[in-house]
């Protein structure tokens, strides 16, 4: 298996899909209960296991809110706006089960090739018991580039380049039952993300127990810092380790040596 790499990370995409869920409107799926068992043994996650372009998609779930989430990372963009204009995707608010529908798009920032795929699975490839164990961390940070602090970032660029430097997306390579962070930016909103898999809630407890992530949200070029935790549904299984990394080719590398142009130097500190 292609180890991802620099221009991997240029080119890919995350999908991040949110869905409000109405147990009321379909006879077969009245619950969260019937939900995990469509997705799982019903074998309702196979129409994305053989999606062009697609890496992982994990089913998740928010117990606070009844929201089950698709977190998808995409090879690129051409593959995610193809998946976009399918009848799948574009059939999904329709469904009886889902009371409302929305979604982000979401960079994924150079340097978080060094970040994920670290750890194993149990099993190769994962089985379906591996994907339940897991959780799903996800961190939204504000940002804030009107400090006037020398040495932090001034704009996105500049948290590009010191992410892309990779001193500190390392910090994260070797973490105790850590599968993989994506770290992930939408310029729209100016807003920086971390995808956390853990393979196990235990290792998510002592994640969150640490300095490191305790005092993420402490520099002053983060104006704000939320998260959630989320199950991973039953399905996600047939959707994980898909493709092969390695094949971004000179469109990554074009956009790379292009973004490379336009960053500054940063000392800043991060999540």
């Amino acid at each position: 298996m292609t180890a991802p790499g620099h221009d991997d990370m240029v080119a890919a995409k995350i999908l991040y899909v949110k869905m409000k869920m109405d147990y009321t409107k379909k006879p077969d799926i009245k619950s969260l209960s019937d939900l995990r068992g469509f997705l799982g043994d019903a074998k309702g996650t196979e129409p994305w296991a053989a999606l062009p372009g697609l890496r992982h998609k994990y089913f998740t779930y928010n117990n606070e809110t009844e929201t089950c989430g698709g977190v998808y990372v995409f090879y690129s963009q051409k593959e995610l706006d193809a998946y976009m204009n399918t009848d799948l995707f574009k059939g999904a608010p329709s469904w009886p089960h889902v009371a409302e529908l929305t979604y982000e798009v979401k960079d994924v920032i150079p340097g978080t090739e060094k970040s994920i795929e670290k750890t194993k699975w149990a099993k190769s490839p994962p089985a379906r018991e591996d994907l339940t164990a897991g959780k799903m961390l996800i961190v939204d940070l504000t940002m804030n580039y009107k400090t006037g602090v020398e040495g932090l970032p001034t704009k996105k660029e500049d948290l590009y380049n010191f992410m892309d430097a990779g001193g500190y997306t390392t910090k994260f390579a070797d973490l105790e039952g850590l599968r993989g962070k994506y770290f992930a930016y939408d310029d729209k909103i100016d807003h920086c993300y971390g995808f956390y898999t853990f393979i196990n809630e235990e290792s998510l407890k002592k994640y969150m127990e640490s300095d490191l992530f305790k005092t993420q949200g402490e520099a002053p070029h983060i104006e704000n810092l939320v998260y959630e935790v989320q199950d991973i549904l039953e399905g996600t299984e047939r959707t994980m380790d898909l493709g092969s990394w390695g094949k971004a080719g000179s469109g990554g590398k074009e956009k790379a040596a292009e973004a490379s142009k336009e960053r500054g130097t940063c000392q800043c500190t991060l999540m």
